[in-house]
């Protein structure tokens, strides 16, 4: 809608002065819509909540159309810890997530043979917090 109402209002003599008009109005726009998209992403898709109790901890994304619960009983659970992200390599790249951001941590379970991130993209004193936090209930039992 902005790409349509802006040129037909934007109509100068010249091309060029109609160009650098459009492209100064159409600017603030998108820098609105942006702030709008990734609030309302963050707030639909990227919040994680986590019932924490002796006996099982449960991870709840606040996107309940996408992602079912997960429950991990305490009993299953080898060891919960902090996984440093800071360098991701996979097959194909790797990529630097410390140049960018400080929230470059995850709070992961280890399971039998398996590895489960259960909250990611935290800064290390926060990954500390809710790790205390977690261990604290863990060990009331």
């Amino acid at each position: 809608m902005i790409l349509i109402i802006l040129p037909i209002s934007s109509a100068e003599n010249t091309y060029a002065l109609s160009a650098l008009n459009y492209i100064l109005s159409v600017i603030p726009f998108l820098g609105v819509f942006i702030l709008v998209l990734y609030i309302w992403l963050w707030n639909t898709f990227g919040k994680v909540i986590l019932e924490i109790s002796p006996q099982k901890i449960k991870v709840i994304s606040k996107n309940k159309l996408f992602a079912k619960p997960k429950e991990y009983i305490n009993s299953e659970i080898k060891k919960i810890s902090i996984l440093d992200l800071g360098i991701e390599k996979t097959k194909f790249y790797t990529r630097l997530n410390y140049l960018f951001s400080k929230s470059h941590f995850s709070i992961i379970i280890q399971k039998d043979s398996q590895t489960i991130r259960i909250v990611d993209w935290l800064t290390i004193e926060y990954a500390n917090s809710i790790l205390e936090k977690i261990n604290k209930i863990i060990n009331l039992k």
